[in-house]
């Protein structure tokens, strides 16, 4: 994957775009996991939900981006403002990221600590550190933020 298409997996908001559980799903085709976010989106959009059309996605920064991301605060702020990730916003720390980052969600925790590690040693850097952080130690199987054990080898993430 060359670097421009690694990038695309870098969040605004400082989440690895690579370890999303619809995004490993998708590049996996794991019917069954897709299945499940699929009625999970659909319950919290509260309408059906198109595989095709809703669960596309690329990465956040991409032009195909799934509809659970489509309405994210951070990503439109960041193209109003005109920076590709909250690492080059001259505002950071905002209160919005803040708060994000806070929120409860596991994943979302992070985002702080991948921000201030994207501006210590590069984007290029910080996406290669979390392709590896993101595979199975044991077979290279891409894994996601809340896999437990490796779905290819079945060894525990």
């Amino acid at each position: 994957m060359t670097s421009k298409k690694k990038e695309i997996l870098a969040a605004p908001c400082g989440l690895y775009c690579g370890a999303c559980r619809l995004y490993v799903s998708r590049k996996r085709g794991d019917e069954m996991a897709l299945a499940q976010i699929m009625e999970e989106a659909s319950k919290r959009l509260n309408r059906p939900v198109s595989p095709e059309e809703d669960l596309a996605c690329e990465g956040c920064p991409s032009d195909s981006v799934a509809v659970i991301c489509r309405q994210c605060r951070i990503r439109a702020c960041a193209l109003e403002k005109g920076v590709n990730r909250c690492a080059t916003c001259p505002d950071f720390p905002c209160q919005v990221i803040t708060d994000f980052n806070n929120d409860g969600r596991p994943h979302h925790s992070e985002v702080l600590s991948n921000i201030g590690r994207q501006r210590e040693i590069t984007l290029a850097k910080w996406l290669e550190e979390q392709e590896n952080k993101w595979r199975c130690a044991a077979c290279g199987a891409r894994i996601h933020w809340y896999e437990v054990t490796c779905p290819e080898c079945a060894e525990k993430c």
